[in-house]
């Protein structure tokens, strides 16, 4: 029965969109400290990004690094055509590391966290093709393709797939 229960639960967020079967890994750093990296480690994520996930379509844009820091922004926009989130992102070197962090922003541009707060994510691994921040990672998936995933707290991890967009 206990099976059962868990097979329901994980047909339930697979059926909902929280869930793909072929994620990418998401690792965790449980408690191990963030190896050493710097930001141009991550020259390979810059660019146009546009995709399908969460229910609707996505597009995410990361600057190139420049000073020890990438930027980034991330639009999710509802199957419907409404906007549904969106989210402001800096990837630092900190210490002889790196680290994720961003602010969530409704529609309306309402920001979800606290004045001052963020949601942070930092480093656990950087290989040739893919980053691994602690519950969010980053993965080329073909030459101009790309594959994020999310542990979503509750709801299992979230899967976007992404295609390089050419900026004219």
């Amino acid at each position: 029965m206990k099976i059962l229960s868990i097979l329901v639960c994980i047909w339930s967020l697979a059926t909902a969109g929280a869930v793909a079967a072929d994620t990418v890994e998401v690792k965790s750093l449980d408690g191990a400290a963030s190896p050493p990296a710097k930001i141009e480690m991550l020259s390979w994520l810059a660019g146009h990004w546009d995709g399908e996930g969460l229910g609707g379509t996505a597009m995410e844009v990361f600057a190139p690094p420049a000073g020890g820091q990438m930027m980034g922004i991330f639009r999710h926009i509802n199957a419907d055509g409404a906007p549904n989130f969106y989210e402001l992102y800096l990837i630092s070197e900190v210490g002889e590391s790196m680290v994720l962090r961003l602010k969530h922003f409704s529609p309306d541009f309402v920001g979800w966290e606290e004045k001052d707060g963020f949601v942070e994510f930092p480093l656990v691994e950087i290989t040739d093709d893919a980053v691994y921040f602690d519950g969010l990672t980053f993965a080329m998936t073909g030459p101009d393709e790309m594959q994020a995933a999310v542990n979503i707290s509750g709801q299992g991890i979230a899967s976007l797939q992404y295609r390089r967009v050419k900026f004219d």
